[in-house]
């Protein structure tokens, strides 16, 4: 038997929560030696896959999944394979599956308060060095990893994010025309530096297209002398969305613009190919690896080159088009039934290998 620790359920739904979400739907799906199991409160979902999520203990959060998940693994299920999909799991517990996006917080430390940046990196550092397995969303991340934790790559295996299938939507250019940007407004998430750029771009050019950001806060790109909001010419704060509503803005943006400076995968440019919309994207490891020829690239921290991306896809629909047809291409390489494959393969070997093998996961290729 396998557990799934589905503590994300608890979680606002965020990329990390996604890939949880879609690996373990998929798995209650074509498995039937998995349980799904969630601290007691409100769950996002109570069922996944056609399978009831079992609410067990009686804490909540890391206290639960510290203390609550292993002991009752422990007692009451004989300590079954534990399959953790987002980047945190029981320290202590083995045999253990872990998975682990990226390390933003060693790499771009200031998005993180000290105390929580140096919490997590302790508790990261235990997790991984115990975990039988190691699971990440691409060789960028892999070799990352490896090289903060002083890992071998190869107890470290890839597994994809993708595009869920809701996200395919044929694309219609809504008017008035807007480009479109999805992101949490973190430093690293260099948002700030797209509303300045867009802000020059549409003052020397006088388009009338907007940029329309979807995320949770409010960049400090725009926010005024005094802390309060101020208005950027063009751009319009949505907040968060749904995910109709999410895929509706996909589907009728003129592009999608990711000016990440630090991914460990970078989904919203793949459900913007999905969907249609052309993508110009940050030139970073991650995204080449992701996107490879399908999208229109810019260095991160070179302003110019973002306006002049900008108004590519404003501007050529010749490029747009080309653009669109290689992002479909593109998009159609991931997907979630291929990942779950992938993860499945995963949990056969550790079954297979008992509970005390040594960790020597190897990357699937």
């Amino acid at each position: 038997m396998i557990a799934i620790n589905c503590r994300f359920l608890t979680q606002d739904l965020t990329g990390v929560q996604r890939f949880a979400e879609e690996i373990t739907t998929h798995l209650a799906q074509s498995r039937d030696d998995v349980r799904l199991v969630a601290p007691p409160g409100e769950l996002r979902h109570s069922t996944l896959g056609g399978r009831v999520v079992e609410q067990i203990g009686s804490t909540t959060g890391h206290r639960w999944e510290q203390w609550d998940l292993p002991r009752l693994l422990r007692r009451d299920l004989g300590a079954p394979l534990l399959l953790s999909l987002m980047n945190t799991g029981p320290v202590l517990y083995r045999p253990q599956i872990v998975t682990h996006h990226d390390v933003t917080y060693v790499r771009h430390p200031r998005t993180y308060a000290l105390g929580f940046r140096l919490s997590y990196r302790l508790l990261s550092a235990m997790t991984l060095t115990r975990a039988n397995r190691i699971i990440t969303v691409s060789e960028f991340s892999r070799q990352e990893i490896a090289a903060a934790y002083r890992l071998n790559p190869r107890r470290i295996s890839v597994v994809p994010n993708a595009a869920g299938a809701e996200f395919a939507r044929t694309h219609q250019e809504a008017t008035p025309p807007y480009l479109l940007a999805v992101a949490s407004f973190l430093p690293h998430k260099n948002i700030d530096r797209l509303v300045h750029a867009f802000e020059t771009y549409r003052a020397r050019s006088g388009t009338s297209t907007v940029l329309k950001l979807v995320g949770s806060a409010r960049p400090a790109a725009m926010a005024g002398t005094n802390g309060s909001p101020r208005s950027a010419d063009g751009v319009e704060m949505l907040g968060r969305v749904d995910d109709s509503r999410l895929q509706d803005l996909y589907a009728g943006a003129r592009g999608f613009v990711f000016p990440s400076l630090y991914e460990g995968f970078g989904v919203p440019p793949l459900e913007a190919q999905s969907a249609g919309s052309p993508v110009a994207a940050s030139d970073i490891p991650p995204a080449r690896e992701v996107l490879g020829h399908s999208a229109l690239f810019f260095p991160p921290d070179d302003e110019e080159s973002m306006i002049k991306a900008l108004a590519t896809l404003d501007t050529s629909r010749t490029e747009r088009d080309r653009l669109r047809d290689l992002g479909f291409a593109n998009a159609a390489r991931y997907s979630w039934g291929e990942s779950t494959r992938l993860v499945s393969a995963l949990l056969d070997d550790a079954v297979h290998a008992g509970r005390h093998a040594p960790a020597t996961a190897e990357v699937i290729e």
